[in-house]
């Protein structure tokens, strides 16, 4: 028999509804939440890399032990969910019709894992009080064995029950279908239920917040109107907006839209790159309220609107590298981003300097020149590419470097 791998989908169902569901409502337990998260999908790996086992014909003890605490853990994590969603709901409801299964595989498994001494607790299977029975041992089945007692010939495992009173164990077939993989199975199905009912509540608490309009206005100058609308995406798209805490306790906030600000913020002195930079930001910033419509309107991920901004703010160099000659086009254009966009010096005189010593492939030795500086010997080398749709001027900041680079990328996509 081929044994049926398990499909990660209920878990990537799961873990991406119940994610978006904590993001809108704060959980206390939301670090148990993650862990129970983490634990379902080495469940799932771990037990699929049992059955792949299986299948190549390994059998062994491990594959008993393995899929037993996996699939222990997977129960247990199916009712602690339901106790921090909906505490009102007891054990026997959670598995409904599947009650029965799941308290057999517990009897197994605090007879083989837990209590082979002291199953008293399962009086329906005949694991009572008294304590008459015992688990003497889980083996798998030996070809002999099965010879001289029928009832296991198509065993994957045996376990061997003793009585008080009786001299010889009782030899209980051990299916791994039957008896540990249908629980295994009843308990995905049940994280599917449990996924779905929460996606019920998600979806009430996304209809609640589009018809509360957000702070952000489009009234508003576009600067009151970014520091409005980062303050609905902690409400709404908390993950939007990260914020980094240093060892000295000071934090840094990054999100795409201060950083559609520093755009914005940027003037040129001469007017005809002014005006060319302007059609540049007007773009930025009809994709800024088309960001804030989708806030407002709870379908970001759908309407694709950071995905959009990003790509003004870092635009596509493909067009131009596609015509290029220049060697290692895509890398030096790559580098220019890479290296430029968040630094804070002026490098561009010493790396000219640089470039003139040690030519440019002097450069590239390790220590030779610092990351800034490489990015800006990139962008001097692409001057002649770039120039065509906006004139670099070189007597600036990185940053400002950058700045022009994306203007002229912008521009390029406009005209190829």
């Amino acid at each position: 028999m081929t044994l049926e791998k398990l499909s990660l989908n209920v878990y990537d169902e799961y873990r991406d509804t119940i994610d978006r569901y904590m993001e809108l409502i704060p959980c206390e337990q939301r670090d148990k939440v993650d862990t129970a998260t983490v634990h379902i999908m080495y469940a799932i790996q771990d037990i699929n890399n049992q059955i792949e086992k299986y299948n190549l014909g390994k059998l062994d003890i491990s594959i008993f032990y393995q899929m037993m605490i996996k699939t222990d853990f997977l129960i247990s994590i199916i009712e602690t969910l339901y106790e921090i969603f909906e505490a009102n709901k007891k054990r026997r409801d959670i598995w409904g019709t599947d009650y029965h299964i799941i308290q057999k595989f517990r009897l197994y498994r605090s007879l083989t894992l837990a209590h082979p001494l002291e199953t008293t607790r399962y009086e329906e299977f005949g694991f009572g009080r008294e304590n008459e029975k015992w688990c003497q041992d889980i083996h798998v089945k030996g070809k002999m064995e099965s010879s001289f007692f029928s009832e296991i010939k198509d065993a994957d495992f045996v376990m061997e029950i003793m009585e008080k009173g009786k001299s010889f164990p009782n030899r209980k077939p051990i299916y791994i279908q039957k008896d540990i993989l249908s629980a295994t199975s009843i308990c995905l199905q049940h994280l599917q239920s449990f996924t779905h009912s929460i996606f019920l509540k998600l979806i009430s608490l996304k209809e609640t917040l589009k018809s509360t309009p957000i702070e952000a206005n489009k009234e508003m100058c576009i600067k009151d109107y970014i520091n409005s609308l980062v303050k609905d995406l902690e409400k709404r798209y908390p993950t939007e907006i990260e914020k980094i805490v240093y060892e000295d306790n000071t934090t840094e906030v990054n999100c795409i839209l201060y950083q559609a600000l520093e755009y914005l913020d940027y003037y040129f002195t001469d007017p005809m790159r002014e005006e060319q930079y302007r059609a540049y930001k007007s773009e930025i910033e009809q994709a800024i309220h088309e960001y804030g419509s989708s806030v407002q309107n709870m379908d970001l991920e759908e309407t694709q609107a950071h995905e959009k901004l990003s790509g003004l703010l870092y635009p596509n160099c493909s067009a131009l590298c596609d015509k290029s000659s220049i060697e290692q086009v895509h890398y030096r254009y790559e580098k220019v981003a890479m290296y430029l966009s968040n630094s804070k010096e002026r490098s561009i005189e010493t790396a000219i300097e640089k470039l003139k010593k040690y030519s440019y492939d002097g450069c590239r030795n390790v220590g030779v020149c610092t990351n800034a500086e490489w990015g800006a010997i990139q962008l001097f080398t692409l001057q002649d590419e770039l120039n065509p749709y906006f004139q670099i001027d070189f007597n600036v900041t990185d940053k400002e470097l950058f700045l022009q680079f994306c203007t002229a990328l912008y521009h390029a996509s406009k005209s190829l």
